[in-house]
């Protein structure tokens, strides 16, 4: 993942095993690598994951769960804040309605493809088709672009 960070700076996430080499990764995407060349780190490399949370429940009598706090698949690149403000939304429909027990549903609802394809991403990075990934990406960017898209919007 590449995510603007300012106007000089991005950050940079790279799936893969334990202990893989940020230099090595990168040499391995052309125009990555070709607009990092002589690029200082702006911090040391740190990171790992995924980590996901699981909540029971996103509902408890009427305290609903938004956000990380009602779960999450990875949540390494801010892609969440999305579906947060959506769960933040139907969190305040079911309050405003004075139905908290309808929340749990929608939260289903709000988070279901980011859930789904997000889960999908996770469980191809740690498979041996992972080193597909970017030959297929190069191959068909419109439907990795979609993907990526769908994720961030």
């Amino acid at each position: 993942y590449i995510t603007p960070v300012s106007p000089d700076t991005v950050g940079v996430a790279v799936l893969g095993p334990k202990g893989i080499n940020l230099e090595t990764a990168i040499a391995g995407i052309p125009e990555l690598h070709r607009r990092l060349v002589g690029a200082t780190p702006a911090s040391p490399l740190r990171g790992a994951g995924p980590f996901p949370h699981r909540a029971r429940t996103q509902r408890v009598g009427r305290v609903l769960l938004v956000g990380d706090s009602g779960g999450y698949v990875d949540a390494i690149t801010g892609e969440g804040l999305r579906v947060g403000f959506a769960q933040a939304k139907a969190a305040i429909a079911a309050i405003s309605k004075d139905a908290p027990e309808t929340y749990p549903l929608a939260w289903k609802r709000v988070t279901r493809e980011f859930r789904i394809l997000t889960k999908g991403l996770v469980a191809l990075a740690s498979s041996p088709l992972r080193t597909s990934i970017v030959p297929l990406a190069h191959t068909f960017p419109g439907l990795f672009g979609m993907i990526v898209n769908r994720l961030a919007r």
